[in-house]
């Protein structure tokens, strides 16, 4: 009877052994598939990122980079809820590559997509001449051009003769006169001439069209300090 008690309390721990080995293999043989899996997988971070674009009404509309200062009614005409990667551009209406936003309807082949504060100016097209007319401008003379004294680089424009637009002219507040030059920091501005580079160095006494995003600062009438242009996207030579 007691052999026969031993056998069976043999049996039992041989199996409680073999139970408690399961566990431990069990996540050994997982990690090994995880592991598989995870080389196998394609890794979708390195895929390019495309210009941010929204897909309506069978359009695509890609982001021009600029700054639509037309906007003139808040109102929103609608919202894209739909993203996809942003290694892809979207196929189906009311979808965008890079997050949900509001939209509205802006000229033939534009559109204004409001994100994170901003009215940016989305397109059909990549036409310079249509695009521009959103983006906020004035003309005037290079009266000189301001250089670093350590390394030598133009780093800023004083622009004299000052003519806006009509339809820009809110940008600037009642300060309409504009009976001082404007201030224009060139980091990162793509000055050229007929679509040309040009060096800065080259433009004083020039005339020029300054394209910005729209914001300028000292544009108070009680401001000393000159309007200054911290955001300018180009400077286009006139002559």
């Amino acid at each position: 009877m007691k052999k026969f008690l031993l056998i069976i309390m043999s049996l039992a721990l041989m199996l409680s052994a073999f139970a408690c080995q399961k566990p431990n293999e069990a996540p050994n043989e997982k990690s090994e598939a995880n592991e598989t899996n995870e080389v196998d997988e394609p890794d979708h971070t390195d895929g390019v990122a495309l210009l941010p674009a929204v897909m309506l009404d069978g359009k695509l509309y890609k982001d021009t980079c600029y700054i639509n200062s037309l906007v003139t009614c808040g109102t929103m005409d609608g919202k894209i809820d739909k993203v996809v990667p942003i290694n892809e551009f979207p196929k189906n209406d009311g979808e965008s590559n890079f997050d949900k936003c509001e939209y509205q309807y802006a000229g033939d082949g534009f559109l204004t997509v409001y994100y994170e504060g901003k009215y940016l100016l989305f397109s059909t097209g990549d036409i310079w001449d249509e695009t521009k007319k959103y983006v906020a401008n004035f003309t005037g003379t290079v009266e000189e051009v301001v250089y670093d004294e350590a390394t030598k680089e133009a780093t800023m424009l004083r622009i004299k003769d000052i003519d806006v637009p009509e339809e820009f002219k809110f940008i600037f507040g009642e300060n309409t006169e504009y009976p001082n030059p404007f201030l224009v920091k060139l980091d990162y501005v793509d000055v050229h001439k007929g679509g040309e580079p040009i060096d800065p160095k080259e433009i004083e006494g020039k005339k020029v069209t300054v394209y910005f995003d729209g914001t300028a600062h000292n544009t108070e009438l009680t401001s000393s300090a000159l309007i200054t242009i911290d955001s300018a996207y180009e400077v286009e030579v006139l002559d």
